[in-house]
C-alpha cells in the first residue's frame, strides 16, 4: 500500500502524509493535533503508524500543532539547523523531538531515504524534500519563490511531484493585500505563481512524473479551478495525472498503483 495524502494545504495549514512500501512520514504540521488525529482516522491510521515528522520552514502554517504535538508524542521531527533554531525561540519544549541536519543532506527513515533541497524562501534555512523507497519516489517542493534549475533536476524522475500553485499573477496583483505583501509573495523568496508552476511541471512530466498535486493555494489570490487549468494546459499530451490539494483534508489518499486504486473503490 502505497499513498499521497493531503491533511491540509495552503496559507493557513500545510500537512501531508507519505505512506511508500512499509514507512508512513508526515510532512509538515501546520495544523491542530486534533485536527490531524480526525484526517488520520479518516485513512485508517493513528499518528503512532507515523515514522518521523518532516518539517520544510518555521513559519507558524507548517507547525502550527508543533507546541501540543512535542508535549503529546516521542516521534522524531527532522528539521534543519536554521529552522530547528528558529523553533526552539517560540517552543523551547520541541527540542526532545528534534532532529536536526544541514540543508542539503540526505538521510534514512525506516527504509526511506530522505534528499533535502535548500529552497528560496524567507525563512530560516527551508527546505524541500526528495523521498525515494517502497518502489515510489516523492517530490516535494513548496513555499519557493522561483523554481532553481538544481531543484527540477533533483525530482526529475520521481513519480509523484507536490508543487506549490500559490497565486494567479492578476488575482494577486488587483487583490485586497498591501503592496509590500504582494511584492513579497511575487518576489525571489515568496511563492510560485500557477504560471510558473506549469512551466515547472511542463519539464518533470516529460521527465516521467505519473502524477502531480498542486499544493499551498492561496485562499486570496487564486482558486483551484484557475490553478488546475493552467497546469492542464501544460500538460496537454502527457500521460501525468494532476490534483489539486484542497485547503481542508482530502476525501481519499492519492493511490500510487491501480490495484490499490481499485481496491479503494470496490473494497
Amino acid at each position: 500500500m502505497s499513498f499521497y495524502y493531503s491533511v491540509a494545504s495552503g496559507s493557513s495549514g500545510n500537512c501531508a502524509v507519505w505512506h511508500a512500501g512499509q514507512t508512513s512520514v508526515l510532512i509538515d504540521l501546520g495544523v491542530s493535533v486534533r485536527a490531524l488525529n480526525k484526517a488520520l482516522h479518516d485513512i485508517d491510521m493513528e499518528i503512532g503508524d507515523l515514522s518521523a515528522v518532516l518539517l520544510t520552514h518555521e513559519h507558524t502554517d507548517h507547525i502550527k500543532g508543533l507546541a501540543t504535538f512535542a508535549k503529546k508524542y516521542d516521534l522524531p521531527v527532522y528539521a534543519t539547523f536554521g529552522t530547528a533554531a528558529a523553533i526552539l525561540q517560540k517552543l523551547p519544549q520541541a527540542e526532545k523531538n528534534l532532529r536536526t541536519f544541514a540543508g542539503g543532506e540526505q538521510f534514512d527513515i525506516d527504509g526511506l531515504h530522505v534528499q533535502s533541497m535548500p529552497i528560496p524562501h524567507d525563512a530560516a534555512e527551508p527546505v524541500a524534500y526528495r523521498i525515494d523507497g517502497g518502489g515510489h519516489q516523492l517530490g516535494y517542493v513548496t513555499d519557493v519563490g522561483f523554481l532553481p534549475e538544481r531543484i527540477q533536476d533533483t525530482i526529475s524522475g520521481c513519480d509523484t511531484i507536490v508543487l506549490e500553485s500559490n497565486h494567479d499573477v492578476d488575482m494577486l496583483r488587483t487583490g485586497p493585500y498591501p503592496m509590500y505583501l504582494k511584492q513579497r509573495i511575487r518576489g525571489k523568496y515568496g511563492h510560485l505563481s500557477n504560471d510558473e508552476c506549469a512551466q515547472g511541471a511542463t519539464a518533470l512530466a516529460q521527465a516521467g512524473a505519473k502524477r502531480l498535486v498542486l499544493a499551498h493555494l492561496s485562499d486570496k489570490n487564486n482558486n483551484p479551478l484557475l490553478a488546475l487549468r493552467c497546469t492542464q494546459r501544460a500538460l496537454r499530451g502527457t500521460d501525468c495525472e494532476l490534483y489539486v490539494a484542497a485547503r481542508g483534508a482530502m476525501e481519499q489518499p492519492i493511490w500510487l498503483t491501480e490495484e490499490e486504486r481499485q481496491c479503494s473503490l470496490f473494497g
